[in-house]
């Protein structure tokens, strides 16, 4: 009854948000893709919602082909579709076989899995623990997505991969490289072999700079002592658009995309007269009303507050401090990871965790003698794969 309720009220199910993900990237993508079922033989993976491009030059089609497979991962309120203005030109470039873009657990076109089992933070935890334990939430992302990236009817074993991660996608790439590097060899036959992951990119990534210790606090003002306390009782934008219903919301999610990212085509690229706003506006309305799930993430892994510097978003468990480098160089030695490059566009909102993240960087070279990098695309904001997707790629690319 409720499912049904659901569906009148917003207009939307898992066949309208997947049927908009297909209209966007066959309409704006000139590469064709195929969806999972066309990829794995087995429903193992059957939660995660991917989508896999393959370049068509003839070193990419080589059956022994030892080009590299990009796997993009987009960030919070996001979706796979979001990176249609990169797939041409990475496959273009000669440089790499395949782009799958992936949708995290929760997100996106993948499964939504009721609260109980979602990564939902207790209203109370702030009660009775200063630091909750963001384990079992970074588990809830992080194992199916191992589990991908283990795969053999996906992945040949050893096969070069460049993991792209976004915003929140980006958090989480660098946590789960973290963690295939502290883990300990194991003597087992039957474990699937660690993916090769030669290069990270974290694009306008949160979490470099450690959220502020109390003593560093400063008083908020109070509009945004309330945005708080709605963050912690868990009210996401996801939620407040589902209470809209199907027009009013519509209308605020494409208005709100047209402001944030004011350069998005507004003229006809369709037979029906759709622009490049319109699809990418119906796609976002029906990834936001989709049930609540992995969105809880905004609380439990992430907080806003604010010191001296000003306001921001940080993560409960940095990347910073010292801590990506010390997971890095526990097993550096075996390692295949060959670089990490850290994006921020030119006005990303996101840009204070650059001074942190130039630090941490820096602490891994000298380490693990990785090539470790911070660099700044210009014209960008923290959408930079779509403010500036020339640069963005070709930071991608380069070595």
């Amino acid at each position: 009854m409720w499912w049904f309720v659901r569906k009148w009220w917003t207009e939307s199910d898992p066949s309208l948000l997947l049927h908009s993900e297909n209209r966007l990237l066959s309409s704006l993508v000139n590469h064709p893709f195929r969806k999972p079922d066309e990829i794995i033989s087995d429903d193992k993976h059957a939660g995660l919602n991917l989508v896999e491009f393959r370049a068509r030059h003839a070193e990419a089609t080589a059956p022994n082909s030892s080009l590299p497979t990009i796997v993009m991962a987009h960030g919070f309120g996001s979706g796979l579709s979001f990176f249609y203005r990169n797939i041409d030109h990475l496959l273009n470039s000669g440089k790499v076989k395949r782009v799958i873009l992936v949708d995290w657990l929760g997100m996106g076109g993948s499964t939504r899995l009721p609260s109980g089992q979602s990564p939902i933070r207790s209203i109370f935890s702030n009660l009775f623990t200063s630091s909750p334990d963001v384990f079992p939430h970074l588990n809830f992302f992080l194992d199916p997505f191992d589990s991908l990236l283990r795969d053999k009817n996906l992945f040949v074993p050893g096969e070069p991969i460049w993991l792209v991660g976004h915003s929140l996608g980006g958090y989480l790439a660098a946590k789960y490289v973290m963690r295939i590097h502290e883990e300990e060899k194991s003597t087992s036959n039957s474990m699937p072999q660690q993916p090769n992951i030669t290069k990270l990119v974290l694009a306008s990534p949160v979490g470099f700079q450690p959220l502020p210790s109390p003593h560093e606090l400063v008083p908020l003002p109070f509009a945004l002592r309330l945005f708080k306390a709605l963050w912690i009782a868990n009210w996401t934008p996801q939620a407040i658009v589902r209470l809209m219903g199907s027009s009013r919301g519509k209308r605020s999610v494409k208005h709100v995309l047209h402001r944030r990212i004011p350069h998005l085509n507004v003229n006809s690229v369709t037979d029906d007269g759709q622009s490049e706003l319109d699809l990418l506006s119906e796609y976002l309305y029906h990834i936001t009303v989709a049930p609540a799930s992995g969105e809880y993430a905004m609380n439990s892994l992430l907080e806003p507050s604010a010191n001296k510097n000003g306001i921001g978003i940080f993560a409960l468990e940095s990347l910073g401090s010292g801590s990506m480098a010390d997971a890095i160089s526990t097993k550096h030695r075996s390692s295949s990871l060959e670089s990490i490059k850290v994006l921020y566009g030119d006005h990303d909102w996101m840009k204070f965790h650059e001074p942190m993240a130039r630090q941490e960087m820096q602490e891994i070279l000298s380490k693990c003698s990785i090539r470790s990098s911070v660099q700044i695309v210009p014209n960008a904001g923290h959408h930079l794969y779509l403010d500036n997707p020339d640069i963005f790629n070709r930071q991608i690319l380069e070595d």
